[in-house]
């Protein structure tokens, strides 16, 4: 028989590992560019990491981008800015 909480636990633990990866983000992000963001700023749809501030705050991110994913892949997540 199927049981439904079985199925439910497969997103629960994709939640779980978004949570994680937004934690490692903003601290990458506050290494290379001294912004402080909020996890609730970061969204990751897919394979990109959109984040959601002002776009003088942005802007200074994309700055930086280059080094953000290197220590992105560094840390084995594999996900792009846009």
């Amino acid at each position: 028989m199927f049981n439904i909480s079985n199925f439910l636990e497969k997103f629960l633990k994709l939640d779980r590992d978004n949570i994680l990866k937004q934690k490692v983000i903003v601290e990458i992000i506050k290494k290379e560019t001294k912004i402080e963001l909020e996890k609730e700023n970061i969204e990751i749809k897919g394979e990109q990491i959109k984040i959601k501030t002002n776009p003088v705050i942005r802007n200074e991110i994309f700055m930086h981008k280059t080094e953000i994913e290197h220590q992105l892949k560094i840390s084995k997540i594999f996900l792009r800015l846009i």
